[in-house]
């Protein structure tokens, strides 16, 4: 399961069941679910390039193909 689904989930529930509970029943590490709920503002490597290739492809109109797109980026 996603980082950002277990913690948009556990932010849901968490007014009803204690968090270790939701961690258990969704098979996350209590531990795993703070670690990933304090880097969840950083960007990813993969998150930081794929923003900027759908830059690339508004700023030419969706004209080009990924060879094209894959040529310009840096």
């Amino acid at each position: 399961m996603a980082q950002k689904v277990v913690i948009q989930l556990v932010e849901e529930l968490k007014d009803i069941m204690p968090i270790g509970e939701i961690c258990r029943h969704l098979g996350v590490g209590r531990s795993s679910y703070y670690g990933w709920r304090k880097n969840a503002d950083q960007s990813t490597q993969k998150e930081i390039r794929d923003q900027q290739i759908g830059d690339l492809c508004k700023q030419h109109k969706f004209r080009y193909g990924y060879r094209k797109i894959a040529a310009l980026y840096p």
